[in-house]
């Protein structure tokens, strides 16, 4: 079993997963996973316009 280092986008902590789900694994935590997720969709929210 081999380990790779990555570096979470949204708070830039390093942190170690295992190779096999090296492409799965994108955030440290649950906390940067939901942060990401409110940040899309304020994107989303924010381009939408009334008619």
């Amino acid at each position: 079993m081999g380990y790779v280092r990555k570096t979470c986008p949204i708070c830039g902590r390093e942190f170690i997963v295992l190779k096999k789900v090296e492409e799965k694994a994108i955030y440290c935590t649950l906390k940067c996973l939901s942060t990401s997720r409110g940040e899309m969709r304020r994107e989303k929210v924010s381009s939408f316009v009334p008619i």
